[in-house]
Formats: structure tokens, sequence, C-alpha cells
């Protein structure tokens, strides 16, 4: 059996269709290793159709566009790189009218196609290698694509580049104070039901020039209602990291009037993210990095009762009094008692048969006055936890720790070999974090008018 695809263009209504033979292939006996098309004659159909289609194209534009009173130069040879292959089409030239400055010499394709790459070629690059590597994405797009043999992780990572750094350009400014609104103003817009929850923290990649890593920033955002959103950027390369965070709540419903609880592990530069963001605000210290403090110290107290049992014990009791208290709201109480537990841990390091015995109270009192210093600098942001437990609001940012490893862990690093600079972990977590809130077709669209257009909502019929 034989097979023959024609492409029949119709450049207006009234002309005469123009038909070509795009491809044929024939088929023996019915099998199931013959049943449709193969993968290898699917990328060759694919290929040849683009090629044929964007050639009508370019002919029936080049026809209606062209332009009158020009000298022409000649035709050069114009690639595009498609979805379905390099399109090579003649590009004509003209002469401009002689002019002191400015070009000699004028090209309508060039200043049809300005970008030589299509945008639905660079949106599937781009989203692909976003969640996996950049030399799998290449590979899979060979697998099933017909692409040029060219094209590797390397240009992929340029491209992906390229976008987010346009997409860079098109964020407003930095502001000192966002929402600035009259009280008046303010007062007239409807209450949210429930605040805007945002959380964040840090992860670390490895830094590809120098020994260590160096610092990501990722945060999730949940509303009273919809679905959550997550954000990450490197701070020392962002120059809009407020800005940027701003965005994604506005992108939420964020009101100038809106309540919104802030989770951080009580650093400094993640507090100063959080400023002046919202005139309702509030931050408050994560309680699972309270407990994991505790919890460390704890364990030294485990080991301190093998060697003084009853000093052990009322360290075991000092530490679970100070928990207690910040559970509750009480960081003057607590710190009262770790104050008191430093005296205690004193006293016992000036006794030698302790000290011989446990060689962990250097340690231990250290860890304790970091803890101290801790609670300090952030029992602005410790609130009633058990309070806001019993009435089911959030009191640590479990919600975080799963964004991390989704914006971060699974694609930065989760293979320990894995190195990176700090543009590019920036660039790279703008198109991610875009891809896992499903923004990135929606920035393309903003980015390339006439991608993938929305359907026409369909009018309501009148009464």
């Amino acid at each position: 059996m034989n097979f023959k695809l024609q492409l029949v263009a119709c450049p207006s209504e009234g002309d005469e269709p123009l038909i070509e033979d795009v491809f044929s292939w024939s088929r023996a006996d019915l099998s199931l290793a013959n049943v449709g098309l193969t993968l290898a004659e699917s990328k060759a159909l694919l290929q040849t159709l683009q090629q044929k289609m964007i050639g009508q194209q370019v002919a029936a534009h080049l026809q209606a566009q062209q332009p009158s009173g020009l000298r022409k130069k000649g035709n050069y040879p114009l690639q595009l790189k498609s979805l379905f292959g390099t399109v090579t089409v003649n590009s004509p030239r003209y002469y401009l009218p002689p002019t002191k400055a400015g070009p000699k010499t004028f090209s309508p394709l060039q200043h049809l196609f300005p970008q030589h790459m299509t945008p639905e070629r660079l949106y599937l690059e781009t989203k692909w290698a976003s969640l996996i590597p950049y030399q799998k994405t290449a590979d899979l797009l060979h697998d099933v694509l017909p692409l040029s043999e060219k094209l590797s992780g390397t240009t992929i990572r340029q491209h992906l580049h390229a976008v987010v750094e346009a997409q860079e350009q098109q964020l407003p400014l930095e502001e000192a104070s966002f929402h600035v609104v009259c009280q008046r103003d303010r007062e007239a817009l409807p209450c949210p039901l429930r605040p805007l929850v945002v959380g964040l923290d840090g992860g670390y990649v490895r830094h590809w020039h120098k020994k260590g890593c160096f610092e990501v920033i990722a945060g999730k955002s949940i509303p009273a209602e919809g679905g959550a959103k997550c954000f990450g950027f490197v701070q020392e390369v962002d120059a809009k990291p407020r800005r940027r965070v701003f965005e994604v709540l506005r992108s939420q419903g964020l009101q100038a009037n809106q309540a919104v609880e802030f989770f951080t592990d009580g650093a400094a530069v993640l507090r100063s993210l959080t400023s002046y963001l919202s005139a309702e605000s509030t931050h408050i210290l994560d309680w699972f990095h309270l407990t994991m403090r505790l919890t460390v110290l704890q364990q030294y107290a485990l080991g301190f009762v093998q060697v003084d049992a009853a000093g052990g014990k009322a360290l075991q009791d000092g530490l679970t009094s100070i928990k207690w208290h910040l559970w509750h709201g009480n960081a003057e109480r607590a710190l009262e008692k770790i104050l008191d537990l430093n005296d205690a841990l004193a006293t016992h390091q000036e006794d030698p048969l302790v000290a011989r015995k446990y060689s962990k109270c250097k340690p231990l009192a250290r860890l304790l006055a970091d803890f101290h210093t801790y609670v300090e600098q952030n029992s602005g942001f410790i609130v009633d936890y058990a309070e806001r437990y019993r009435y089911g609001e959030r009191v640590s940012t479990g919600f975080v720790e799963s964004a991390v490893n989704q914006v971060l862990a699974k694609r930065l690093v989760k293979r320990q070999q894995m190195q990176w600079t700090k543009k590019g972990a920036h660039l790279l977590v703008q198109a991610r974090t875009k891809v896992l809130n499903e923004d990135w077709e929606a920035c393309f669209r903003q980015q390339y008018p006439g991608f993938r257009p929305l359907p026409a909502e369909p009018l309501s019929m009148a009464a």
C-alpha cells in the first residue's frame, strides 16, 4: 500500500490553491512492526512539511510586502531554527536611499525574524531544561524531534540564560516601600478572609570557580484561596529580590490591607527581604528551627547524664522548661532559664572529675551561648505557638523545606558533582520556579506577542 501527503496552500480568497507533494511512503503486509508511522518517518515528515509551509508563508509575505522604489541588492540564505528542524529561506536585501547616518541596506525578513529561532522551540527547550539537566534535554529533543545534531547542552543553557535575562529586564524597579496607599483607600478595600502565608529558607549548591558552596534563597507563598507559588534567587546576583517576592505575592491577589505572615529561620538576610512588602505583615520565627537547636542540646544532655546523673537530670529539666516557655511565646523567661543553665554548666566545668569524664562540656557551653544569642536576637518574632496551634494556624515552615527540595535539590544538587556559577544558578532558578508555578507559557506570551494566543471567551447571552 502506497501513501502520499500533499500540502494545499490557499494564499487568499479567490486565488488558485497551490498543491505540492510533501511526503510519500509505502507499506507491505500489515504487521505490528509496520502499522502507522515510525519515529524516523514522522521526523522526516515534520521536517519536510515545515520546510514547505514556511517557504509558502515567506513567499506570500515577501510578495505582499515588497518595497517599491528600492533597488534590489540580492538574496542571502537565512536560517530559521524551528521546532521541526532548521529551515533555510532566501532573504532579499534592498538598497536604502543614501543618508549621512544609518544602514545602507534593508532586509524585510531580517526585521520580521530578528531572532532566528521560533518561540515554540525556545519554549520547549527552556521548559525541559528547567526540569532536567541540559544535556539530557538535548538528548530528549534529538530523540523525538528532527533537530540539528549541533544542538547540545551548552547551546540549550545559553538559550535559557538569554530568555531569562530578557524577562529580568521586564521586572519593575526595586522600591523602598510597596503598596503606598492612604488609610481611606485601604479601609475601602474588601477585608481578606485569611492571611497570606510566606516561608523563606536557604539551600546551598556547590560553587564552580571556588571551593565551597553559596546560598540560594527559596520560598513558597500560600494564599487563602488558590494554588501556592514558589520563588527563588541568589541574593548576591539578584538586584531586585524584594520586588521579585512582591510580584509573586501580587500575582496571588495581595492587597494593601492583606495580612501576610512571613516565616523564616531568623536570619537577618531573610528578615530584610520581608520589610516594607506589606503594611499588615508579621514576621514569625519558625518553630522547627527553634526545636532543632533544642534537640541538639538535648543530645548533649543525654551524654552528660552518663557522667553526672543529678547534673544531667537538671540540665534535661532546664531544657524542657525552656522549650515550654518558647512554645508559649515567653521568650524573656526562656532567656532567663538559658542563663541559669549557663551558670550551672560553668560550675560543673570547674569540677575536674566531671571535666575529665565528659569532654563535651566546652562545646555544650558554646552551643548554649549561641542558642541564647539566637533567641535574644529573634525574641520579637517568637509568638505564642501553642495558641496558633490550637486555632489551626501554621507554626512551622515544613512547606518551605519541601519547596527548597523542589526548587533546588531535585535540579541543582541532586547529583553531588553538579557545580554552578552564581549567575547560572540564579537564572535557572527563575525559569524553574515559573515552570513549577505554571507561569512559563504566560511569560512567553508576554515576551513574544502572538505566542499561543488564549482562546476567546464566549460572550454571555443577553437576558
